[in-house]
């Protein structure tokens, strides 16, 4: 005879479950989602997603506020470069690589912010307008997607451009079914590395502006040398996830609930204070009627008071808006005054909680999202300062400066093959070793600081100590230490040939300012 089994086929010996968290008791008993893989969980719902984070994006402040944070922290006016050849790996030396770092991030700098935007096939972006529009694109859709083009343009310096693509656009030909070779618009080798993207010509909405909504092109991932012609970032949660994931997401649902009850809310107060009194009577037509008999004689009695009361209140109107004092009231009524009681006394409370969850979500804290530093300290203020950091200073890495570098490396391709960037005798072509040639850092916005006498003092003794350096600490104040030094330079000379000490300086700084 076999093991007894449950309800569900299983011995009953497996339903005794290890893990609290796989138990099927009454608590957990309609919690059973379906294990599916990363494509067969999220292509279904992709569009649905991306719309919602776009609309809640456009019309909720808080959304927008806190995407906005992101991208202030993460891109901030644009990431600047700084160039770090892998010069060991070349062969070179530290300061062959100095003076090459130079010249490269000067001519990299001229082309990517030229203010005629060649970098952009519409000429409407200039590099770090364009890293910008990348981040927020991200921020909301999950992913960044750009065509790779190949422009003869007067008055550009180079040929290389990029065209931004909405990642909405990034779907299967026809609206053909996913299947194991092309899911949202990904072909797959049988390696499942993507070879090629399928790009629609426009939106349906576009349709009306007459463009042709059900046309696609096919763009190959990369040439056959591996220079990049389609530029696809996103990050990867799970192992074979084609698309990427709005950040979003986990947040969607309660923003818009909160959303809903603020406006409600406004709504019930705004209707509570239209009518600040309301008048009472102890007339009562049902009464008067049956008093009187019910019949049409009776009828005629109510209505005659009914049209006396009406008469009364024309000829003695109430106008609480005009300073109007009211002296009488009609025989039977009471005036009694509306309080306000929305938003009700639990709002804030209310509110604050699902502002918590909107921040933990956002990966950020609740006094970023809501701007609101009234409960904390500065032990508070800058743990959750620090923490945010580390999340936003890894986003920088992952996805900023990632399609930057992208970019970069597109571009250098071009200048060394050009000519206009020179690479010494006996170092290894671009293609050889790509890696080393594009290896790069990039300087986006500071950290900021609550107390920066205490974190400045903290920063020098760290660099007595040799555990920072002075690159780290600029570049945690998005400043490059070299052209840092350089300025220092400039004025400690300046200061000198005006016959000017520090001391001088630093006391004009502090005295007090000349009064009128």
């Amino acid at each position: 005879m076999g093991d007894p089994i449950d309800v569900k086929g299983n011995a009953l010996s497996m339903s005794n479950n290890a893990h609290r968290g796989a138990r099927t008791g009454r608590e957990l008993y309609s919690w059973q989602p379906p294990l599916r893989s990363a494509d067969a969980d999220l292509l279904p719902d992709l569009k649905m997603l991306m719309a919602r984070a776009h609309d809640l994006s456009r019309n909720y402040a808080l959304t927008s506020g806190g995407i906005q944070i992101h991208l202030d922290n993460v891109i901030g006016a644009g990431l600047r470069l700084s160039a770090k050849p892998d010069y060991r790996m070349l062969g070179m030396d530290a300061d062959w690589a100095a003076e090459w770092t130079r010249e490269v991030e000067a001519k990299f700098r001229s082309w990517a912010n030229d203010p005629g935007c060649y970098i952009d096939v519409s000429r409407r972006l200039t590099f770090n307008s364009m890293l910008g529009m990348a981040y927020r694109q991200f921020l909301t859709t999950g992913e960044i997607l750009a065509q790779v083009r190949w422009l003869d343009r007067p008055g550009a310096s180079y040929k290389t451009s990029l065209q931004m693509i909405d990642p909405a656009r990034l779907s299967n030909p026809g609206m053909r079914m996913d299947s194991k070779r092309l899911r949202g618009g990904v072909e797959h080798n049988r390696n499942g590395a993507p070879v090629a993207y399928h790009i629609r010509e426009a939106m349906q909405s576009d349709m009306i502006f007459g463009s042709n909504a059900y046309r696609w092109r096919r763009l190959k991932r990369e040439t056959v040398w591996g220079r990049s012609q389609v530029i696809h970032i996103f990050e990867q949660e799970r192992p074979g996830q084609s698309r990427g994931k709005t950040g979003l997401a986990s947040v969607l649902a309660k923003s818009k609930m909160l959303e809903r009850f603020q406006d409600v809310s406004l709504e019930s107060a705004i209707v509570n204070s239209m009518y600040a009194a309301v008048v009472e009577s102890d007339f009562d037509y049902g009464s008067v009627m049956d008093a009187l008999g019910g019949d049409s004689d009776a009828v005629d009695a109510a209505d005659s008071i009914l049209d006396g009361r009406v008469d009364w209140h024309s000829r003695h109107q109430i106008d609480l808006n005009n300073g109007t004092r009211i002296a009488q009231m009609y025989p039977g009524e009471h005036l009694n005054f509306t309080s306000l009681n929305h938003p009700g006394p639990n709002f804030a409370e209310f509110e604050k909680s699902f502002l918590r969850n909107m921040a933990a979500g956002l990966n950020m804290t609740y006094e970023q999202l809501s701007r609101d530093y009234s409960e904390t300290n500065y032990s508070g203020a800058r743990a959750g300062l620090l923490e945010s950091w580390k999340f936003f200073k890894s986003r920088r890495e992952l996805i900023g400066s990632r399609f930057a570098t992208e970019i970069y490396a597109l571009w250098l391709e071009e200048a060394i093959n050009n000519g206009d960037i020179k690479l010494p005798a006996g170092a290894p072509d671009f293609y050889q070793a790509k890696s080393a040639w594009v290896r790069s850092r990039w300087i986006g916005p500071g950290k900021g600081h609550i107390d920066p006498l205490k974190e400045s003092k903290a920063d020098e003794l760290e660099m007595d100590m040799g555990t920072l350096t002075m690159e780290d600490a600029c570049a945690e104040r998005g400043k490059d230490w070299e052209e840092n030094l350089e300025q220092i330079a400039r004025e400690k000379a300046r200061r000198e040939a005006l016959g000017l000490s520090r001391d001088d300086v630093r006391g004009y700084m502090a005295s007090e300012p000349p009064t009128n």
